[in-house]
């Protein structure tokens, strides 16, 4: 067997245990929210990161993209996310989003004294950056 067929299979294993898991009414006591939900197309060789970020009052991520999948979670702090083709949507503390592979996106916490905290998995394809920055996109 080749080793891409032998992660394939491992990955499909691993991923049929994480969906049985996520389906089962969990443990007595233990609470589940699911934040965000979204199916993600064939990917090719992934590597996942889990991210703490903190964007400082005032302070933009600037305009980048990733090359993979971004999901966050909205630990404290507000911020507003700009995403090319959406509309801007701000973020909040216990809010959850998925962004597109290679979509533009800008993150900027607006605040004069509060810091903007988020958590992120990453799912970025092998040997990519976890992001790139882009131009901003033309204002229409």
């Amino acid at each position: 067997m080749t080793k891409k067929i032998l992660l394939g299979m491992v990955l499909a294993v691993l991923l049929g245990v994480v969906v049985i898991q996520a389906q089962a009414p969990p443990p007595s006591g233990i609470k589940r929210n699911i934040l965000v939900k979204d199916d993600v197309a064939p990917m090719p060789a992934m590597t996942a990161y889990v991210v703490e970020t903190e964007l400082p009052p005032g302070a933009a991520s600037g305009w980048h993209v990733h090359a993979g999948h971004d999901f966050d979670y909205v630990r404290s702090g507000e911020a507003i996310v700009e995403i090319e083709g959406k509309p801007a949507q701000t973020l909040k503390p216990g809010m959850g989003i998925h962004i597109e592979p290679n979509v533009p996106h800008n993150v900027h916490n607006d605040s004069k004294t509060e810091p903007f905290r988020i958590s992120t998995v990453y799912l970025i394809e092998q040997g990519k950056p976890i992001a790139t920055p882009v131009p901003a996109p033309a204002k229409k």
